[in-house]
């Protein structure tokens, strides 16, 4: 069944409001708390206010009539590609992986020198890739072709890929536990996030897209539970999905996060199904 008027009424008696629009945030987010995942919450009470200010990152604070910080998230524009790898740089690394394994058999090689090689090939193994100083590790002074071909694409400050598309990153999404009683007191039927996302984030991504192009909204689930409680919730409720055709650059902090998007185009239709069934129908068997 449809949202009713009052339940409108409630969710727009909330207001969703810029961090750094006013300096009186920076004491009241200080009892800012969520007992699921303490790290979403330091940045808010660290970095935040002065990344929201430069307009690095866009944190926005969901507030009641009395000013009560209910629920914060940011946002901040992001680049998705198709996965591109050409046969020049596929051979350089079948040379390269030739050249360190002849070289760990080189009894001339420094043990040192082996557990470089070692921690490149377990790198390759568990796709966490390596860095130029990885590769200035095992060069040798009479150099290999492959050693030097791959440690100058460091050096070229960018990475082939095939087509790229414009994002935006859902970087945090995070409850107050410290008012989910305000929250639930409301007796809307409807989980805090999810009204937060399909009312207030969405309504932003839909207004960015009139002015600049935006083909997905996308963020990093970090979740480590056995079941995907979390990734569920981003399947199920926020209708993301997993990322399979396309990729993106993933920044340290997130790599044991499930990288999840939806196109941007299917979000107003999305937005308007969740007003449309937002209420249980009590004659549905």
């Amino acid at each position: 069944m449809r949202i009713s008027k009052e339940q409108l009424a409630i969710i727009d008696s909330l207001r969703c409001e810029r961090l750094s629009s006013d300096e009186k945030n920076l004491r009241e987010i200080s009892s800012f708390y969520n007992s699921r995942n303490d790290n979403l919450v330091e940045p808010l009470r660290n970095e935040a206010y002065q990344e929201d200010e430069n307009g690095e990152v866009a944190y926005y604070l969901i507030k009641n009539e009395n000013g009560e910080i209910l629920f914060y998230f940011s946002l901040k524009c992001g680049l998705l590609y198709d996965h591109y790898i050409d046969d020049e740089k596929l051979q350089l690394v079948r040379d390269m992986l030739k050249y360190l394994l002849e070289l760990k058999k080189d009894p001339t090689v420094s043990q040192e020198d082996k557990q470089s090689i070692d921690l490149i090939f377990e790198k390759l193994r568990s796709r966490k890739g390596i860095t130029k100083a990885d590769v200035e590790k095992i060069k040798k002074n009479d150099g290999n072709r492959a050693i030097d071909s791959i440690e100058r694409e460091f050096d070229r400050g960018f990475q082939k890929v095939g087509e790229t598309f414009a994002g935006i990153e859902l970087v945090q999404f995070c409850a107050n536990d410290n008012c989910r009683g305000l929250w639930n007191d409301f007796q809307l039927g409807r989980k805090m996030g999810v009204v937060v996302f399909w009312h207030f984030v969405v309504p932003i991504v839909l207004k960015v897209m009139e002015f600049v192009g935006c083909r997905y909204l996308f963020l990093f689930a970090a979740d480590l539970s056995e079941d995907e409680d979390l990734v569920n919730y981003y399947r199920t409720d926020l209708l993301f999905e997993d990322a399979e055709d396309r990729g993106t650059a993933i920044p340290i902090y997130d790599d044991t996060c499930k990288f999840m998007y939806q196109e941007s185009a299917n979000l107003k239709q999305k937005q308007e199904y969740f007003y449309a069934n937002f209420n249980r129908d009590e004659n549905a068997v």
